[in-house]
């Protein structure tokens, strides 16, 4: 199996990490620091990945409608036979509900899920479209657990005035990737 490498960051850097061929920012939720369009455009070369936070939040179609609307309003394009990725970034939350509506607005919208969490929630939420695992073990892998299809192996690591977290993903992930805000 290709894996391909990506770097996501609360704050961007400037310019890519290095080897990699997708980034992955934050679009809304309960993070400090949403992606603006001009951050996005940076890495228009690279597939990228939205992520929302939905740590905490209350209910799911609300921040699925969010989502989608923060998705639609940069452009990028809903209903392509492989459906746009949104990941929902749950860590450690448990919240099979919130996970489901969230999800069923993202696929009525036109785009999919993929769940963001650590080894320790791993499989405890659905894994709708795929799992983006975080386990900072320092092997760039997917490890074999059902569902995974990213594998986030270090963090906080200091590249160009900034922290970003590396990844591997899948050639199956990547196609659900898009490039550049188109606004």
């Amino acid at each position: 199996m290709s894996l391909y490498r990506m770097f996501d960051a609360a704050y961007p850097p400037t310019i890519a990490y290095p080897g990699c061929q997708a980034a992955a920012g934050y679009i809304g939720g309960n993070t400090p620091h949403v992606w603006t369009a001009e951050e996005w455009q940076r890495f228009g070369h690279l597939y990228q990945f939205p992520i929302y936070v939905g740590a905490g939040r209350a209910l799911g179609t609300d921040d699925g409608k969010a989502a989608a609307d923060a998705m639609h309003s940069m452009g990028w394009r809903p209903g392509d036979p492989n459906r746009r990725a949104c990941v929902l970034d749950m860590e450690d939350d448990i919240a099979s509900n919130y996970v489901n509506e969230f999800a069923a607005v993202l696929w009525e919208s036109g785009y999919e899920t993929l769940i963001y969490e650590s080894l320790g929630a791993l499989q405890c939420n659905p894994c709708k479209e795929g799992v983006w695992l975080a386990d900072w073990n320092g092997e760039p892998d997917i490890p074999a657990y059902a569902s995974v299809v990213a594998h986030q192996f270090a963090g906080n690591v200091a590249w160009d005035g900034t922290q970003v977290d590396l990844s591997v993903v899948t050639g199956g992930m990547l196609a659900h990737g898009g490039q550049g805000p188109r606004r």
